[in-house]
């Protein structure tokens, strides 16, 4: 079972973090088990859409958790201020049930609607092909009681010194994947609109000792 986290940016010029985390044991010519599951990941940095569809054609995952809002508000055809759809709001009812765990910005806000017009893009280049989660891994780090990122993520994972920060957020979310696929986690918000997945709680990192 392979999970891809993908630490979307708003800008192609601007680089993403994709990580593959790699549950399935890697085997040698003899058949030996070479790498614990759970222990096994690839980073690397993109930055055009046509990267990144062509990396997770080629991982073919059995989930992709994405730092992106992937839908947007149901009463929304846009994110365009001047747009009769304003009315609708800035935000999803998951955005409203994550800010008890902290703030998160409006869908409205410039960098933010250049990502959630990309996420909500690759969204539908992705349905009804693979599993697609939406996550955010701030809260993630957070449900996690990781203070300091790379340092917390070095006592489960073998994270190389060179990974950079949107790396290091693809790996929040691809671990969330992993929680989610193993049943500990939250899912906030509603189908029809568009949910994020957080994990349950620090418990789940038990899974992954």
């Amino acid at each position: 079972m392979q999970i891809m986290g993908i630490d979307l940016a708003g800008k192609v010029d601007n680089p993403t973090g994709i990580c593959v985390l790699n549950l399935d044991n890697d085997r040698d010519n003899n058949g030996r088990g070479v790498t614990p599951p759970e222990r096994e990941i690839y980073l690397t940095t993109l930055y055009t859409n046509e990267e990144i569809l062509k990396k997770i054609c080629e991982v073919n995952p059995t989930l992709i958790v994405i730092d992106a809002r992937l839908s947007l508000p149901k009463e929304r055809c846009c994110l365009e201020k001047d747009c009769e759809c304003a009315v609708g709001g800035h935000f999803r009812q998951s955005e409203r049930e994550i800010r008890r765990y902290g703030p998160v910005l409006p869908l409205t806000f410039t960098g933010m609607k250049m990502l959630t017009m990309r996420g909500v893009g690759l969204a539908c280049d992705l349905s009804g092909k693979y599993l697609l989660k939406e996550t955010h891994p701030h809260t993630v780090g957070k449900m996690l009681g990781f203070h300091h990122l790379k340092k917390n993520l070095e006592d489960f994972l073998i994270i190389p010194p060179e990974t950079n920060e949107h790396e290091l957020d693809a790996i929040l979310a691809a671990l969330c994947g992993f929680f989610y696929m193993n049943d500990c986690y939250l899912e906030l918000g509603n189908a029809e609109e568009g949910t994020i997945i957080l994990p349950r709680d620090q418990n789940c990192l038990r899974m992954v000792k």
